[in-house]
């Protein structure tokens, strides 16, 4: 039986990929900096979003800005396998990620401000027909950031900016098992490694369903610098430190009945199955059933499958961006920011179970992301005291190499478009509206991870993920 305890290894397969994958950045924090295709680095947007885009931008702030916003998404895609040419569509709910700002120039050089967004997240949800089930299906991340930050202008060239983030991280992963997959335990007599498969059980037979939750709080930390060489062009920078969750959390297991019963009498090992004994009652059984033979394994004390915790560290990665601005003639200004994302500390991830004495649940997932690069364009245009149109454009690579391709982040490179509009309301109070289309280049993946603590290989591909998403972004700002 001890060896049976490698079928939960089946399960926590997809579980650092959720958590780490956040190739998936989200980016639009505030619906001005968003139809400027994310720039402002070297100029950014009056309402306060310079916690974010801009720390060092606080600085000569007059009076203060209270804006409150959100990013709408609508997320859609599917995956079409190489064999039947079947299409199966993402399931993803209608997504809202709120931001608030509120900043203050206390003198006419020094700016403070805090912030609350969400720049990592995601959820992917997936039909329970969908053989990426057995990855995940129903998943969701969240990184809550909130971020005060203090700006000074040291000269009248340059600004520096920085602040402490204080990180909320969560993470809920629901999957299911497949009875072909597991190991027979040796209790009943057959080698080390042998599949259910390998006694008539089809693939795609699920046996449990698995749901996992954790959370953790970290603190991380920002930095920025802004340089003015004359009123119409500035250059920015900005960078965002790593932030490391010690995950902790508890997995917990349900039994999915089969359905299946032994047609004839079986002889596994030393012992035989009778004809017509339940597959469930095998598997949940202790003795009792079947010849005498039950596997134990959903016992809430003892079993395979029973509530336990798991946890695992995983790395928000640091963030560079660079940005330029030009001011021209007739309310003009041309934007430029280059974007560096450290994808490449998610490497490899040890999930470990504390209860686990014999060390069979443990697993080493390799993900081998690589660092990504953004390049944002964009341009604005202030029509009057009361309209301010803006447009752009970025191209952002993925984070994830051809071999982790999976239903819980199937990312890849993307083209983006963006349109955005500020209108002034009043004498303080202002409105953002943007709009964003993300269109993500088609990309080669797999419905399910490798198992057992063995590399990846693009061998396991076994179809083709698309992906899109419409945008859309709202904020009130007050200039008080």
């Amino acid at each position: 039986m001890r060896r049976s305890v490698r079928y939960a290894l089946v399960l926590f397969a997809g579980f650092p990929a959720l958590l780490g994958a956040q190739g998936f950045g989200i980016y639009e924090q505030g619906a001005c900096s968003m139809g400027r295709a994310g720039t402002g680095v070297a100029a950014p947007c009056s309402d306060g979003s310079a916690i974010f885009f801009s720390p060092a931008g606080l600085a000569g702030l007059t009076g203060g800005r209270a804006t409150i916003g959100v990013t709408l998404l609508d997320v859609e895609g599917g995956f079409t396998d190489d064999i039947l040419q079947q299409e199966t569509r993402l399931d993803d709910p209608f997504l809202a990620i709120p931001q608030v700002y509120v900043a203050y120039g206390v003198t006419p050089k020094l700016g403070v401000g805090i912030g609350l967004f969400a720049p990592y997240g995601l959820q992917t949800r997936w039909p329970l027909s969908f053989d990426g089930r057995f990855s995940g299906y129903d998943n969701i991340l969240r990184s809550v950031y909130v971020q005060p930050t203090v700006s000074y202008q040291v000269t009248p060239w340059l600004s520096l900016g920085g602040g402490v983030d204080v990180v909320f991280g969560s993470v809920e992963l629901n999957q299911r098992l497949d009875l072909a997959d597991a190991p027979v335990p040796t209790a009943l007599g057959v080698p080390a490694g042998t599949l259910f498969s390998q006694f008539g059980i089809a693939p795609g037979t699920d046996f449990a369903d698995t749901h996992l939750e954790a959370s953790k709080t970290t603190v991380a930390g920002h930095f920025g610098a802004l340089f003015k060489v004359n009123d119409r062009l500035s250059f920015g920078a900005r960078f965002m430190t790593q932030a490391k969750f010690d995950y902790s959390g508890t997995a917990s297991f349900t039994q999915v009945p089969t359905g299946l019963v032994v047609p004839a009498d079986l002889t596994v090992g030393s012992l035989t199955i009778p004809a017509g004994c339940p597959i469930d009652a095998l598997l949940t059984a202790p003795a009792a059933s079947c010849g005498g033979i039950g596997l134990n394994l959903f016992n809430p004390s003892a079993g395979v499958f029973r509530s336990q915790p798991v946890t695992t560290t995983i790395k928000n990665p640091s963030q560079m961006a660079l940005g330029v601005a030009y001011k021209v003639a007739s309310g003009w200004t041309l934007l430029g920011d280059y974007q560096y994302t450290w994808w490449d500390s998610f490497n490899e991830l040890d999930i470990v179970f504390p209860q686990d004495a014999s060390g069979a649940l443990s697993r080493k997932l390799f993900e081998r992301y690589d660092g990504t690069s953004g390049f944002r364009f964009a341009a604005e245009w202030m029509k009057d005291a009361k309209w301010t149109f803006r447009g752009g454009y970025l191209y952002h690579g993925g984070a994830a190499p051809a071999e982790t391709v999976t239903p819980l982040l199937p990312e890849g490179n993307r083209n983006e478009f963006t349109a955005g509009a500020t209108v002034k309301l009043s004498r303080g109070l202002t409105a953002d509206l943007a709009y964003q289309f993300i269109r993500q280049n088609d990309r080669r993946g797999r419905t399910r991870e490798a198992l057992f603590n063995q590399p990846a290989t693009t061998g396991l591909n076994n179809g083709l993920y698309n992906f899109h998403a419409h945008l859309f972004g709202v904020s009130l700002g007050y200039a008080f």
